[in-house]
């Protein structure tokens, strides 16, 4: 994924991590796989079916990085668009 970022020229962050805060307090990290020109957050997976809790993992990564735009794509599948769903906040 990185390399098809780089040769397209997109700006990315790879394992970009995010403090998880509760009334000031840190309660933990979380990384996220990408974050894409600082507006989309790219989950990557490679699981037999995307659960429940794959969709709210990225829902949750969204509104910890405070982004709107998501992008769960899991590779697989035999044929990627199959395997990817966006999310909007």
């Amino acid at each position: 994924m990185c390399v098809e970022l780089a040769v397209a020229g997109i700006v990315f962050e790879r394992e970009k991590r995010y403090s998880v805060r509760y009334r000031g307090e840190l309660l933990s990290e979380q990384c996220l796989d990408f974050v894409v020109g600082g507006q989309v957050v790219l989950e990557i997976k490679s699981v037999d079916q995307c659960a429940p809790i794959h969709h709210k993992q990225i829902l949750n990564y969204m509104r910890i990085a405070g982004l709107r735009a998501g992008l769960l794509i899991n590779f697989n599948v035999a044929i990627l668009p199959d395997g990817m769903s966006r999310k909007i906040l």
